[in-house]
């Protein structure tokens, strides 16, 4: 029933640059929930940006979402070898003590896009809609494997927040709402 949801677009990302790698996730272990910090941004825009300066920093994802397009930009929802993001930073202690290891090596990062000339609402759903396909493929338990990025990285980062304030949820509500959809398919 997941494939009669939204379509997922992939426009991977140049492989062997710092923004993808090509390394492997063993075993994917959760998903860690961001937005882009980055108002009116779109899911093009952001992996356009990703692509235009692939060398230029160790930092990504692998899904963006926003209120029409769900792309796909690091091999981790559409293929059965999941790689390596660089979305959370190494040096922090919370994801180890959470899950037993890095984000990078055993999350998969989907980034929600958010402003006023994004339909907060579409976007939303969109967004519990691919974590929850994530959840099922993984067999993760939402209430359990979904952290947002401001738990792993208190103090600096604040996402998903931001772009669940603007569609008028909370991080409780975001694990509800994806539980419900996981209920929903089968």
């Amino acid at each position: 029933m997941f494939d009669m949801g939204y379509e997922i677009k992939t426009k991977l990302l140049t492989k062997g640059t710092k923004r993808r790698s090509g390394l492997l996730i063993e075993k994917v272990r959760f998903i860690v929930a961001h937005d882009t910090a980055n108002p009116n941004s779109t899911a093009r825009n952001n992996v356009s940006y990703y692509e235009r300066t692939n060398n230029q920093s160790y930092a990504s994802a692998h899904i963006f979402v926003d209120d029409k397009e769900i792309i796909e930009c690091i091999p981790s929802i559409t293929s059965d070898k999941p790689e390596k993001a660089w979305q959370v930073r190494y040096e922090l202690v919370v994801d180890n003590i959470l899950f037993g290891g890095n984000a990078n090596d055993q999350a998969i990062g989907v980034e929600l896009c958010f402003g006023s000339k994004i339909d907060s609402r579409e976007a939303y759903l969109r967004y519990v809609w691919v974590l929850a396909k994530l959840c099922k493929k993984y067999s993760l338990d939402p209430s359990r494997a979904i952290v947002g990025h401001s738990r792993l990285d208190p103090g600096r980062k604040i996402d998903p927040e931001n772009a669940l304030l603007l569609s008028g949820k909370t991080f409780a509500d975001l694990l509800i709402d994806v539980a419900v959809v996981i209920s929903q398919n089968g």
